[in-house]
């Protein structure tokens, strides 16, 4: 099987990521405010999608993800921007996997 290609949507979906959170009070939010921003602001996002970036934004150090477990077998994910992840934001630190300059539609 093939390996995924990471597409410029792909890339730019995870720069908003970064915007989201750096536009943050407390450069973080939770998993569905992210949804809501992504969706207010025109690009809506699946929920797969979101968690596959999340995760990826994470295992690049680029945001910490806060699990709360809510009960009933429910958790809350809450993402926090980190030092890398505005560094990245700012094109200032290459990732692979992210923009190397900042997109023109911020």
């Amino acid at each position: 099987m093939p390996a995924k290609s990471v597409t410029d949507a792909h890339i730019l979906r995870r720069w908003r990521v970064l915007d989201f959170l750096r536009r943050a009070s407390g450069r973080s939010l939770n998993e569905d405010v992210l949804r809501m921003c992504f969706r207010s602001a025109g690009f809506p996002v699946d929920v797969q999608a979101l968690s596959s970036d999340l995760d990826f934004l994470a295992g690049a150090g680029c945001i910490l993800c806060h699990r709360y477990y809510l009960g009933r077998g429910e958790h809350l994910l809450v993402a926090e921007l980190t030092r890398e992840g505005m560094q990245a934001w700012r094109c200032e630190r290459a990732v692979t996997g992210l923009p190397t300059r900042r997109p023109l539609d911020e």
